[in-house]
């Protein structure tokens, strides 16, 4: 029993370490030792180890003072000890992505179906297919596969059924066993919306943020919710759907059968139907229109065009509403409002004030910030990475 603990106690500093170093990047050893609050022997220990086991190495770093210019030796992780498949589910798509050991997201490929005219059974033959063809394409030179991460746009159930989405025709789909048992790996299943804030609270400048909403817009409007520095997902993992929570209870159909959800009005579809109505747009996917359809919206909003800037004015205060309800409500430090349809985030910003001073307040409005976050990859990846990399032990 006595070496018991120290090992149990030895392999759990170690996962603190190379989580942080997924977090932080290069950092050097006596950094480390104060991030974990260890003995800068007990850090160096570990670190021998992980070297040793080709799980980290080291780098020189800047320039330690201008005064010695002695360099510090860093210390990063080895991004090819081990790899993640990570999978997108959304309508007619199944993107599938590589993962390393660092935490990075590498060769990305789109499968394209007709997602809602699948069965449960040829959905997984689909996605188990996509991943076995990837898998043998990409994963070469690096070491073994750590497990699958999933994301998908819609419901999840207990962590493993998507109970409901609007790229599927078919509900309570099990989504891991069939995964698990076809590749004898573990499989991580969440909403895309719970997966982009995991990767956004994982980003260094938001480390402190311990109550924090990302608000997705896109092909749909999700939303990850952190409380108390956790990701709050409620006791069936479907919690936090601000897209589906109401503007209008008559107003516009909403992809999940329902009327006058925020999502019904600001999503990609939502702008692209309304903006039919005032504009000679072609209707390609009506469902899911293409960013190349979405940027010319934007680009006539840019021009000036009255009828574009309105179209986001309006769609602006709605998503300001929904705002108000969620800060009265819930009160977060932060709320970052990202995905792809953070492009027309400028021509949102005057409605989405509009909408806060009607719905809320003034004096809740002081204690949250409202912020855009660029949207420069796909964080859903990233998400469902780092949740596999943070649930199974490295190798």
């Amino acid at each position: 029993m006595a070496r018991t603990e120290p090992d149990s106690t030895r392999r759990i500093n170690r996962e603190r370490i190379l989580r942080l170093l997924r977090i932080h990047g290069k950092v050097a050893r006596i950094d480390l030792a104060r991030m974990v609050g260890l003995s800068p022997a007990t850090v160096s220990a570990i670190i021998a180890e992980l070297i040793r086991d080709r799980r980290v190495g080291e780098v020189q770093g800047e320039e330690a003072s201008r005064a010695r210019g002695r360099p510090k030796v860093m210390i990063e992780l080895v991004a090819s000890t081990a790899c993640i498949i990570a999978v997108k589910l959304s309508i007619n798509e199944v993107q599938v992505a590589l993962g390393d050991f660092a935490g990075g997201v590498g060769a990305t490929e789109i499968i394209t179906i007709d997602s809602r005219a699948l069965t449960a059974g040829e959905l997984m033959a689909t996605i188990g297919d996509a991943i076995a063809d990837f898998r043998a394409r990409n994963a070469a030179g690096f070491g073994p596969c750590l497990g699958i991460g999933m994301a998908v746009q819609g419901l999840v159930r207990g962590a493993e059924t998507l109970a409901w989405s609007p790229a599927l025709g078919v509900r309570d789909v099990n989504i891991v066993r069939p995964l698990a048992a076809r590749f004898g790996l573990p499989v991580v299943l969440m909403n895309d919306a719970n997966s982009i804030a995991i990767a956004v609270r994982n980003r260094v400048r938001y480390q402190s943020v311990d109550n924090l909403a990302v608000v997705m817009l896109g092909a749909g409007v999700g939303m990850g919710l952190i409380l108390g520095g956790q990701l709050y997902d409620g006791s069936t993992g479907a919690a936090a759907e601000f897209g589906h929570s109401k503007f209008q209870l008559d107003g516009p159909l909403c992809m999940c059968g329902k009327r006058g959800c925020i999502e019904s009005y600001v999503s990609d579809y939502a702008l692209h139907r309304d903006a039919r109505t005032m504009i000679d747009l072609p209707a390609r996917n009506a469902q899911h229109p293409s960013e190349e359809e979405m940027q010319a919206i934007c680009d006539l909003a840019d021009d000036g065009d009255s009828r574009a800037l309105t179209l986001f004015e309006q769609a602006g205060r709605v998503l300001g509403y929904g705002l108000g309800n969620l800060i009265a409500l819930i009160s977060p430090d932060l709320v970052l409002v990202t995905g792809p349809g953070v492009r027309a985030y400028r021509y949102l910003d005057n409605g989405i004030r509009q909408g806060l001073a009607d719905s809320v307040v003034d004096t809740l409005l002081t204690h949250t910030r409202i912020e855009p976050l660029p949207w420069e990859e796909d964080l859903a990846f990233r998400g469902v990475v780092g949740q596999v990399l943070d649930r199974v032990p490295a190798p």
